[in-house]
């Protein structure tokens, strides 16, 4: 969600009743003073029976969290350690008289030391009940989008699919539906429902959750395993599993495996992958994007497929599964799989098509004489940069060169790109980039970037993730070292004779180091002030 204004920008998140009604509270942030990067964080207790005692926002960098303001009878903690992300700022009551009671809110106010806005916060919070039993929740608020589209975009898939096996109990009791579902690229939040013919909810998980102690991951890649109790399941129902959650780039999801286990007999059902590319702009204006479909299963897969590319909004359950009511597919195609093969196919956007369309997709798969088990998704178009970085002041409309390396493979791309009047710049994920989405690690934060602004030192980044750059702050931030003229890494006499040699001059030349147009004495002092570094 994003509302951009001077006035503030801001962000809510209801938080529903899960394992309880202490999680019934509503937060609501807003960037009240871009200037010096400032929120107010609005606290909400919708609770019965449960009080709010302790607040904490966070945040992955050290020092850069400052409370601003905190309610009458509150306290702010710098820097609080907390497991998975140690650097966070805590508020809490001074007295249990001063906790958020149910019905009422509490505004608390915070800046970063940052430069520039963040996109996200985790938000943790403590509730507490009147016997002192306590309950702990975090959730990730967006707040503002430093690109055109998130990064971190929505995701659904649905699949109906039908029950196979004997009627009635099995041998080794009720029949239990087994599903592997995988999310192979960053996820940040999902929730997986399961539900029989007569639309009842027989399963649910949620991520992210905190375990006890608390804890929470930056991301979740892998695949959630539910062994779904199916009792009363009769032969051939549909049952309908729906997955609805964000992802990094919103690359791929889907089923490894998705069986119906009556005692030691399984009756498998087919299973299919599906990711996309980010979107690689061409010279036309036009977008392409390539989505590769892999079959998970143990068995040749036959079936049809059937996709629109350009969505308009976000659909999910059972507004999903009709989208071929409403929308005339852009792609059709009949697939045959062998057991772990895929195939590949690219498709162009229009270029007079507004970026973050959304795509949806349908599969018919058929298995033997069982019904077809069909396969919807959604997903956002990603159209954001492969990375952003952030050079200060220093480095507006300076000229970038920036080296992209996965040491573990070798697979790599090199781009020159130029900051903007922000010092911040943009690396386009381009056609020849889609060679990087072979690489199996391409949504793994295992990447090294060497950043060379124009007359500055170099700097190298390491364990970045594609695309964009860190998972809570997205630039990857610089201070300018200026002086390297001739472009070696070395501030050295090579460098300070190239000012004096062009001393005077004007107009484009290499020696402008502060790039005012004039090579002078300002030049001449970086030189000096940083003589030797980098050598």
């Amino acid at each position: 969600m994003r509302w951009k204004s001077w006035l503030g920008i801001f962000a809510t998140l209801t938080l529903a009743s899960l394992g309880g009604t202490q999680g019934n509270v509503q937060i609501t942030i807003n960037y009240i003073n871009p200037a010096n990067t400032e929120y107010q964080m609005t606290v909400q207790n919708n609770n019965t029976g449960w009080w709010v005692d302790q607040v904490h926002v966070l945040y992955t960098t050290p020092g850069v969290l400052q409370g601003t303001s905190a309610p009458p009878g509150w306290a702010y903690l710098p820097d609080v350690p907390w497991d998975a992300i140690p650097h966070n700022l805590r508020y809490e009551p001074t007295a249990a008289t001063h906790r958020i009671a149910p019905g009422q809110s509490r505004t608390f106010g915070f800046k970063m030391t940052t430069p520039t806005p963040v996109e996200d916060f985790y938000i943790q919070f403590r509730s507490v009940n009147a016997s002192n039993q306590t309950k702990e929740f975090a959730y990730r608020i967006k707040i503002l989008q430093s690109v055109d589209v998130p990064k971190d975009a929505p995701a659904a898939s649905s699949t109906q699919t039908p029950a196979a096996g004997p009627a009635g109990p099995g041998p080794g009791g009720a029949p239990i539906l087994y599903q592997d579902y995988g999310f192979p690229t960053p996820t940040m939040q999902f929730e997986i429902q399961t539900r029989d013919a007569n639309n009842l909810l027989r399963n649910s998980v949620f991520y992210p959750e905190i375990p006890e102690p608390p804890h929470l991951e930056h991301y979740f890649i892998g695949n959630i395993i539910r062994e779904v109790n199916a009792h009363g399941a009769e032969q051939n129902e549909l049952w309908t599993i729906d997955v609805i959650g964000a992802q990094w780039s919103s690359a791929s999801m889907g089923w490894n495996e998705l069986y119906w286990l009556y005692g030691s007999s399984q009756f498998r059902r087919p299973t299919v992958q599906w990711r996309f590319t980010p979107s690689a702009h061409l010279d036309d204006g036009s977008r392409l994007v390539r989505l590769t479909i892999r079959n998970t299963g143990r068995t040749t897969q036959f079936g049809r497929f059937w996709m629109h590319t350009r969505g308009g909004n976000f659909l999910t359950g059972a507004a999903l599964r009709r989208w071929r009511d409403l929308h005339q597919p852009d792609v059709q195609q009949t697939l045959e799989l062998p057991p772990n093969g895929e195939t590949s196919l690219f498709f162009t956007i229009p270029a007079n098509t507004p970026p973050s369309r959304f795509f949806y997709g349908e599969f018919e798969l058929r298995q033997g004489s069982l019904p077809s088990t069909r396969v919807y998704f959604a997903h956002r178009e990603v159209d954001s940069p492969l990375l952003i970085g952030y050079l200060g002041a220093l480095g507006a409309n300076r000229s970038t060169l920036v080296q992209i390396t996965n040491p573990n493979t070798g697979v790599g791309s090199t781009k020159l790109v130029l900051a903007g009047a922000d010092g911040v710049w943009r690396a386009r994920f381009e056609p020849t980039d889609i060679a990087l989405n072979d690489d199996p690690e391409l949504y793994r934060p295992v990447w090294r970037m060497r950043v060379k602004p124009r007359g500055a030192l170099s700097q190298t980044f390491t364990n970045v993730l594609l695309p964009g750059g860190d998972t809570l702050d997205p630039y990857l931030r610089m201070n300018l070292v200026l002086g390297d003229v001739n472009g070696d890494d070395c501030i050295d006499d090579a460098d300070l004779l190239a000012v004096l040699f062009n001393f005077g001059a004007t107009g484009a030349n290499r020696a402008d180091i502060n790039l005012d147009g004039t090579v002078d004495d300002a030049d001449l002092l970086l030189v000096l002030f940083n003589f030797g570094q980098g050598c």
